[in-house]
Formats: structure tokens, C-alpha cells, sequence
């Protein structure tokens, strides 16, 4: 094997079973084996994609090193050679598992839902930062007899009444 390749092939003799599943049922550690891939994240990049404090997430990476999850690699962003973290064959391994759940692609959703939440939020917070728009919108609202949310209609009033009046 050429020099600058590492060998990350489980030796399955070694492989703490229950570490290794006590380190799955901490917060983040399955988010973080499902994020990664063989191209490798920086850091960085893991911290903004997942909802998990940095510390949670510093101590799941050195958690899933020590387990022989995970690696620290060599690639290439932004024309400068930089750090990433990336998993092992073990890691690949485990990862292909929640792959075949389909655990990965609802880790993807709920990272993408994250991020047009995101999105979506900044451009209202523009709009409401606005006082021209927010007035515009209302005229144009007023304009079209749209109702006030507060105007029900009396079927929609009496569902209300009705679940304000029951007593647990």
C-alpha cells in the first residue's frame, strides 16, 4: 500500500461493541456519522450543517477517532489544502447500515428543512425590517377582503369556544 494511503480496515477483535454502541445513543454522534462521507467535511462545515453544540460535536469527533469511526484526512477547498474529517472503513461500513434504513436520506431532509427554515426566516426578518413593505402588504391584504385572522368563520368560532370551555 503506497505511503500516503491509510489503511482503516476494521480489526474487528478490537472493536469495543458496547463503546461503540453507547457512543451512538449520545447526542449527535448518529448525525455526525451520517453527515459524513468519503470526501470529508471540515469542521466547520459539520458545525454549521447540524443542529449540535460545538462541544457535543468536539466530543463526538474525538469519541468516534477513538472508536476507529472516523479519521483526520487531507483534501483540497479553496485552492488550499485543509483539514477534513472523514470516515473509515468501519465507518463507511456502519454508515452504508443507516444508508439501507434510510437514515441518511432523513438525516438529509431534516439538514436541508434547516436550511430553508434558514432562509425563509432571513427574508422575513428583511421584510419585517421594513416599514414600507409591511404597510404595502397590509394595504394590498386590505384590498383584496382578505379576513383578519381573528374574523372566523362562526362554525370555525364555536370549535374555539368549545376547546376553551372544556376543562381537563
Amino acid at each position: 500500500m503506497p505511503d500516503d494511503v491509510r489503511d482503516t480496515s476494521p480489526d474487528f477483535d478490537e472493536i469495543d461493541y458496547t463503546e461503540l454502541s453507547d457512543f451512538f445513543d449520545r447526542k449527535g454522534a448518529v448525525e455526525l456519522i451520517s453527515l459524513l462521507n468519503s470526501e470529508g467535511y471540515r469542521f466547520d462545515e459539520i458545525d454549521d450543517l447540524l443542529d449540535v453544540s460545538r462541544g457535543y460535536l468536539n466530543d463526538r469527533r474525538d469519541e468516534a477517532v477513538h472508536l476507529g469511526l472516523i479519521v483526520p484526512d487531507q483534501a483540497y477547498r479553496d485552492d488550499t489544502l485543509r483539514r477534513v474529517w472523514t470516515l473509515t472503513a468501519l465507518g463507511h461500513y456502519i454508515r452504508q447500515r443507516m444508508r439501507h434504513l434510510g437514515l441518511t436520506e432523513s438525516h438529509e431532509r431534516l439538514v436541508n428543512a434547516r436550511r430553508e427554515y434558514t432562509d425563509r426566516k432571513e427574508e422575513f426578518l428583511e421584510w419585517v425590517d421594513d416599514p414600507d413593505e409591511i404597510q404595502e402588504y397590509t394595504e394590498r391584504m386590505w384590498k383584496d377582503h382578505r379576513p383578519h385572522p381573528s374574523e372566523l368563520p362562526e362554525e370555525m368560532k364555536d370549535v374555539f369556544r368549545r376547546i376553551d370551555e372544556d376543562q381537563f
